[in-house]
Parts: structure tokens; sequence; C-alpha cells
């Protein structure tokens, strides 16, 4: 039982990792732009796709297909802003138009790869190889997985705290207005801030496919779960998305081993309910983003 446990800890806290770095994305739009960003979902699709393409089509190494992915979905991203985010924002009601247009934006991407790549799963080779700690095997990819959202999200901190773009960005989310009078080009900093957060979703796609495998409807999932996490751990909170990321790919895991994936998932809605009854903001509402 133990041995179970542990193997499921470590599934579930690769599959965390995902969900706190697509949280993550989604809450940093938030936090700048006060938008929902519904296409944020089918971004992190897109990495995983470009990462089949670049891996099975091209044949390039996994190394080369993540950076390819990522470098791929920023300019679609850019496209997206061009068109759905940046000339309806500034206008009356811009906010919510925004979630209607990117929503309109994630179903063309969503329908677009389903009806030319097809609905079955696909493969992607990750990086090779296991790592046994005692009756626990790890994977070397989910390894990655690990580590490569541990650099990412360390890197997001260093940059937001440390850099001059990050105080800018900083500055947006706590006033627009105040930015603008020092200075700050207030519509770069949100194109920054979506392109970059576009670019996390789709490290995240590329990272999790060799280890779930791709499919058109990992968007869709991945978007659900990770309203979840940003409304239990604080909109606009980063520190509450990533926590809260975790431990959600964490209780998913573990609930699997011993109910109907349906059930999990379930446990997981209570748990929403329950946040938004009990503390509505957020755990982490009011605390350092």
């Amino acid at each position: 039982m133990l041995e179970l446990l542990l193997q499921q800890g470590v599934n579930g806290l690769t599959q965390g990792m995902a969900y706190a770095l697509v949280a993550l994305g989604l809450t940093m739009i938030f936090g700048v732009l006060h938008v929902i960003n519904f296409s944020h979902g089918e971004l992190y699709m897109l990495g995983g796709l470009m990462a089949v393409v670049a891996t099975t089509m091209l044949g390039l190494p996994y190394g080369v297909a993540l950076i390819l992915a990522v470098i791929a979905v920023v300019i679609i991203a850019a496209l997206v802003d061009l068109i759905a985010v940046r000339p309806i924002l500034p206008t009356k009601d811009g906010p919510s138009t925004v979630l209607l247009s990117t929503f309109a934006v994630s179903l063309l991407l969503h329908q677009s790869v389903l009806s030319t790549w097809g609905p079955n799963p696909s493969r992607v080779e990750g990086l090779e190889g296991t790592l046994s700690l005692g009756s626990v095997v790890i994977t070397n990819h989910r390894l990655l997985v690990l580590a490569a959202g541990i650099v990412i999200l360390l890197a997001i901190e260093y940059v937001l705290r440390r850099t001059l773009v990050g105080r800018r960005v900083r500055a947006v989310a706590q006033s627009e207005f105040a930015a603008q009078v020092v200075g700050i080009d207030v519509a770069r900093i949100r194109t920054l801030t979506f392109l970059g957060a576009a670019g996390i979703a789709a490290a995240a796609g590329a990272l999790i496919a060799p280890v779930s495998l791709f499919t058109p409807s990992m968007g869709q999932h991945a978007i659900i779960t990770a309203f979840v996490v940003v409304v239990i751990g604080g909109m606009g909170n980063a520190t509450g998305a990533v926590i809260c990321g975790l431990l959600l790919g964490l209780l998913e895991a573990l609930a699997s081993a011993f109910m109907p994936q349906e059930m999990g998932t379930a446990i997981i809605y209570a748990l929403l309910l329950m946040c938004l009854l009990i503390r509505p903001h957020g755990l982490f509402a009011g605390r350092a983003r």
C-alpha cells in the first residue's frame, strides 16, 4: 500500500506541475490584464501538438521540439492578442467582451486541430530510461517535467522580482493609472504578459505530452482544472496557483488509486464549491504574490 501511495504521489506531482504552470499563466493574465483568457488551455494543447509534429513528423530531438513548440505557440498567441484581446480590451465592457472573444478563439483552435489531426491520442517520445528508488519507479521524463517546472517557476520569480520588466509588470498589476503616470507603456506590458503566459502554457503542454499522451481535448481539461486551481488559490495570486496546482495533481492521483476517476473529479469540484462558500477570495487571498 505504501509503495502504491508513493508511486501515485510521484505521478501526481508530475501532473500537478503541469496544472501549476497552466494556472500560473492564467493568473498572470488575470493579474495584469484583468481578464480571463479562455483560449489559454488551447495554447497548452498546441504546445503538445507542436511537440508531436516536431518529433514524429520532422524527426527532431525532443529538446529541440520543446523549444520550437514554445516559439510556435508564442507566435500564435501574438496573433490571438492582436485579433481578440488588444483591440477589444480598451472598449466599454472590454474584460467581459475579451472573455467571449477568447472563448471563440478556443473553439476555433480546438475544432481546427480536431478536424485536421483527429481525436485519437498521439505519443511523443520524451526522455528514455527510469530511476528506481526502492519499489518506486520514476521515469526520466517525469523527472524532467518536475525539474523543468521548478526552473520555469524560479525564472518567473526572478524576472518579476529582480528585473526592470518584472517591476513594470507588477506596477501595472497594482495600478494601471499609476503605471501610466510614471511613463510605463501599459499596452506593451500587457502584450508581454500575454505572450509570456502563452510560452509557459506551451512548455507545460510539450513537457506533459510524453507522459499523458497528446489529444486535441487535453486543453479543455487543463483550462477547467486551471480555473479550479486559480479560484482556490486566489485570483491573480501566483503563489496560490503554483501551490494549489501541485496539491490538486497530487490529490487527483491519490484519489484515482482508490476510486474511479470520475469520483476523483467530483471531489475536486466539491472542494471548489466549498472554497467558494467558505473563502470566496481564495485560500491565499491577501498574501504576497
